[in-house]
């Protein structure tokens, strides 16, 4: 009989273990708020400042603490081990804590569908992982950043890129210290002047320029307009760097050409002559966006007319606030005053406007009256001028912000070539996320310090076919992150009644499936799902809008 209940107890251990289907080195855990402290978390050493529980994490070979949810507000994390542990007993032994909420495994689950378009395209270029603010999962960190990264803390590229990676007719200009031109990265897309032949001495399209075949020098004043220190060839980089390509990083744009001009010298510095020729000299070449990461505090005439010139052209122009962590204004970013351009400021990848960047303590993204918008800029890696297999620079200012913001309006005129600066500008504010920075900066609405909001990509994708001729702002605005399992939808009113709502988790699982109706003004949905970041459709036969939501 003893062997019958003996074998019994190990048929029913067996059959809950096979039951279980969690993972064997990774656990779930959330904290009591009301006996536990955020700001006591330590994730560079894995300790939660708990002394028994940091003593059991520290015994079983912890790995790593991941945050689940807003890493400022989250008492959720995963556990991750260096090795198998017994979850069972692990749990038991936790879960007497009284700083513990609830501990759990973290179960294990199979796809319920089949691969379809809508999968998001991650990038096969193998230091994808360091681009933060193209896709921050919270987990980037350099060694003594001072912050500590946030989930989303990016501008959702990785969902664009299954709508648009750019129009391979269309010409991009990066005024600044020029560019490698032998760079792998822009390979076979380096803009050639069809109008030119090379090396006849002879200036064959009558522009002023002889043999401007790959853009033009406007410091040396010549055709070389090969980067001699750095900055031209990060900017142009993060806009256009081939992506999917197997090597280095992904660009914003993986398809446009670059004319290289060179306006900044040696010393990364450059005259308004210069800069303003070369804007000229882009628009009359056919670019459609110009990215200039530079500024001056001279309020210039001729700055201002080549820039005016671009706007009437329909060339977007995009251009940096500068580093010095005041509101001095500094051109031809204050040309927003008075032109449709757009000025940029940068943010860390918690979200935060950056003050200071990595290398000076009294630095920090400029604010004022003129900004547009904010995106991320800081510890930003890249290109490099010398060498086409070091990956390993990082750079950081609103010079890297800016062209991460014209490469998503690139982006968005590939996808629509008709859009005018002034529809760019207004979809890229208008969908920026706000109050996504810290509390005393990022307010309601615009402000001086983030401008409109930290820019999303994906969310100014949703705008295209939606445009609304009487209006420049969307018909459904949400507050995000959720808190308590209610979404908030507020509604213009114009397409109001029963809508199909379904949510996906960044898998494309769907996890719910749902009749709802919306009606002008505010509404409240029940967003009865874990923590975590979902993406949200509304349809009806009138109107459509795909969001990316987190649920805190």
């Amino acid at each position: 009989m003893k062997k019958l209940v003996i074998i019994l107890q190990l048929f029913f251990s067996f059959l809950i273990y096979a039951q279980e289907n969690y993972s064997l080195n990774s656990l779930l855990i959330k904290l009591d708020n009301q006996k536990w402290e955020v700001s006591k978390l330590n994730l560079k050493e894995n300790k939660f400042s708990i002394l028994k529980l940091d003593d059991i994490l520290e015994t079983n070979n912890i790995s790593r603490i991941l945050p689940i949810g807003n890493p400022k507000q989250t008492y959720t994390f995963q556990l991750e081990f260096s090795q198998n542990i017994d979850v069972q007993n692990f749990i038991k032994l936790v879960n007497v804590l009284d700083e513990v909420e609830y501990i759990e495994p973290d179960y294990n689950a199979e796809g319920g569908g089949k691969q379809c378009n809508t999968e998001m395209t991650t990038p096969s270029d193998p230091l994808f992982n360091r681009q933060w603010g193209i896709y921050n999962n919270g987990t980037f960190f350099v060694s003594g950043m001072p912050f500590t990264s946030e989930n989303d803390a990016d501008v959702d590229l990785d969902l664009v890129w299954d709508l648009e990676t750019g129009d391979p007719n269309m010409l991009i200009a990066v005024p600044d210290t020029g560019f490698n031109v032998s760079h792998p990265e822009l390979s076979g897309r380096i803009w050639t002047n069809p109008n030119e032949i090379p090396n006849d001495g002879i200036d064959n399209d009558a522009n002023g320029y002889i043999d401007d075949i790959n853009g033009w020098d406007f410091v040396n004043n010549d055709n070389n307009a090969t980067d001699d220190h750095g900055h031209g060839t990060n900017c142009s980089g993060i806009l256009l760097a081939s992506g999917n390509n197997g090597i280095g990083y992904a660009g914003v744009n993986w398809n446009s050409k670059l004319i290289p001009l060179k306006v900044l010298d040696s010393n990364n510095s450059g005259q308004y002559s210069w800069m303003a020729n070369s804007i000229y000299y882009a628009v009359n070449k056919g670019a459609k966006v110009i990215s200039m990461s530079i500024g001056g505090t001279g309020n210039s005439t001729t700055l201002f007319d080549a820039v005016q010139y671009a706007v009437s052209q329909n060339v977007v122009f995009v251009a940096c606030m500068m580093n010095f962590n005041n509101s001095t204004t500094y051109y031809p970013a204050g040309y927003t005053s008075t032109l449709d351009m757009i000025a940029v400021g940068s943010t860390d990848s918690d979200d935060d406007r950056t003050a200071p960047f990595f290398w000076s303590a009294t630095s920090g993204s400029n604010y004022g009256n003129h900004i547009t918008v904010v995106a991320p800029g800081n510890y930003i890696y890249g290109l490099n001028y010398i060498s086409n297999t070091n990956y390993n620079t990082y750079w950081g200012g609103t010079s890297q912000a800016t062209p991460l913001v014209a490469g998503v309006a690139s982006l968005l005129l590939s996808e629509n070539p008709n859009l005018t600066p002034a529809q760019i500008k207004n979809i890229i504010k208008n969908t920026a996320q706000d109050q996504v920075g810290a509390t005393s900066e990022d307010t309601a609405g615009w402000d001086m310090y983030m401008g409109w909001g930290r820019v999303n990509a994906f969310q100014a994708f949703q705008t295209l076919g939606q445009l609304e001729s009487n209006t420049n702002s969307q018909e459904f605005e949400y507050i995000n992150p959720i808190n308590n399992n209610n979404l908030i939808i507020h509604s213009k009113g114009n397409y109001t009644g029963n809508y199909k709502l379904k949510v996906y988790n960044l898998e494309g699982k769907l996890m719910k499936n749902a009749e709802i109706k919306i009606e002008k003004g505010t509404n409240s949905i029940d967003f009865d799902l874990p923590a975590g970041t979902y993406i949200v459709s509304f349809e009806n036969t009138n109107y459509k809008k795909v969001i990316k939501i987190i649920n805190n």
